[in-house]
């Protein structure tokens, strides 16, 4: 693309912008952050610690935060320490706010590839992924190679159920970047859906070995432990749904698949221990408390099996009246 070419499409973005207000304008392009909603099989996301980009909120994000203001009163019409709050506002989950700044930087620098991705990031976030994808797309106009971009655009095309395009953005992205992690698990998501279970295995159990002992992802480990769950190899997937639930302790799934796969081997009490800590991280979900009153059966506690599954088909009952 011609330099005459990039100007001319970042005219027409900064134009639609200005049409559409300053609020309006990165709206569009703060949904990228919510891609890790995108649910898998099992209704839970793939790969969210790294796909959401952001971090707790802690005291030093408040801190950069109000630094930046500070910043900002000494000199307002400071392009990039706008585009830095914007970040930071979307690191902090105020994508509405964020997207205002955001504006406001455009108005007076007009916005790269990896802006405009953050600006589709505060989209997601807003549960907004046609303008996501909109803002993803100029973007790679922009930087055609962007494996960051190609990745995003893929977990936005994915959330909309078009997994044929999606599986094309996750095979360009490692085609640039032929080592990225979470674009190999994607794709093996991707052909589990599309019922091609070999090729789906070979993709996930290639994600797991990249992530290595040392990982602090728990996805790429519950994505091919449940995969072999749900494919009747409970045996195989207990190391695997063992290793997610040491990294993510709080992590419901984790514990909800290690529970329901320990049972399945025939330990229904190391299945009871797990379902128990999974009913507890998520009380109000009629499913942990069913799961849970399988597991008290196959351990021989038939009141405690009882009163788990009365749970649940009472909280079933109040999910359906909402």
């Amino acid at each position: 693309m011609t330099g005459a070419a990039r100007m001319e499409i970042m005219r027409l973005t900064c134009a639609r912008l200005d049409c559409r207000g300053v609020v309006g304008v990165f709206l569009s392009l703060a949904s990228l952050v919510s891609v890790a909603q995108i649910p898998t099989k099992g209704g839970q996301a793939p790969g969210t610690s790294s796909i959401s980009e952001n971090p707790p909120v802690s005291a030093a994000t408040t801190s950069i935060e109000s630094d930046l203001r500070h910043d900002l009163k000494a000199h307002p019409d400071s392009a990039p320490t706008l585009y830095k709050l914007g970040l930071v506002l979307r690191q902090e989950n105020k994508p509405k706010e964020s997207l205002e700044t955001y504006t406001q930087a455009a108005h007076l620098e007009k916005p790269d590839a990896e802006q405009l991705r953050s600006v589709a990031m505060d989209y997601v976030l807003l549960d907004d992924y046609d303008d996501a994808v909109h803002w993803l797309e100029v973007a790679l106009s922009l930087d055609p190679k962007n494996a960051d971009v190609l990745y995003s655009l893929g977990r936005c095309l994915y959330s909309q159920s078009k997994y044929a395009d999606a599986e094309a953005m996750f095979q360009r992205v490692l085609a640039v970047k032929p080592d990225h992690l979470k674009a190999e698990e994607n794709l093996g998501l991707i052909y589990d859906y599309a019922n091609q279970p070999d090729k789906a295995e070979v993709a996930l159990r290639k994600a797991a070995e990249w992530a290595g002992p040392g990982s602090k992802d728990e996805w790429p480990f519950l994505d091919l432990g449940g995969f072999l769950l749900d494919h009747d190899r409970a045996a195989e997937a207990v190391p695997f749904l063992k290793r997610a639930a040491g990294i993510a302790q709080t992590c419901t799934a984790c514990h909800e698949k290690l529970g329901r796969a320990l049972v399945a081997t025939g330990d229904a009490n190391g299945g009871v221990k797990e379902l128990e800590i999974a009913a507890k991280l998520d009380p109000k979900n009629p499913k942990m408390h069913f799961q849970l009153g399988l597991a008290y059966r196959a351990a021989g506690a038939v009141e405690k099996s009882r009163a788990e599954f009365a749970l649940s088909q009472s909280l079933y009952g109040e999910h359906s009246r909402e």
